[in-house]
């Protein structure tokens, strides 16, 4: 993960030359690791029988997918970002910290929306135990970002 922090950064700074190019494809190519590493740590981590099993991970890469799309906001905010930092104004904050927000409702929005989906093909304490297991992943990301993104100055 934190080699998808820094590929995001490298790419931010060295904008829209080829080398940004094949930094975007190195940082598609990391996403793809981490889903693969995510999907493993469910498995491992997540008992179900093979009838739930069948049933569960269709249902996982669709939420995935939804997950990716509103990560895929967050990317091109920290990108914007890592372009305005030094020189942040406030005009430059506002729409920042909006979309942050939208970002964070997005992401509860997609988490609730599939908690009924889940529980149709596991129980309850199940689908929770989902949750927690997303829920470290996403906080180990997290961390890993916020100790690679510096304070506006």
């Amino acid at each position: 993960m934190r080699k998808f922090f820094y590929a995001l950064v490298t790419m931010s700074l060295v904008g829209a030359t080829t080398a940004a190019a094949q930094v975007r494809s190195e940082v598609e190519v990391l996403r793809q690791e981490i889903r693969t590493d995510r999907q493993a740590v469910v498995a491992k981590n997540l008992p179900m029988s093979e009838a739930q099993a069948a049933a569960f991970w269709p249902a996982y890469r669709e939420y995935r997918a939804e997950v990716t799309a509103v990560g895929d906001r967050m990317v091109t905010l920290i990108t914007n970002y890592s372009k305005q930092y030094k020189t942040m104004k406030d005009a430059d904050a506002e729409p920042m910290l909006k979309e942050w927000l939208d970002i964070q409702e997005a992401q509860v929005k997609v988490r609730s929306k599939n908690v009924a989906r889940f529980k149709k093909i596991l129980p309850a304490a199940s689908v929770a135990r989902f949750y927690q297991i997303e829920n470290k992943m996403d906080a180990i990301m997290n961390v890993e970002l916020a100790a690679g993104i510096p304070l506006v100055p």
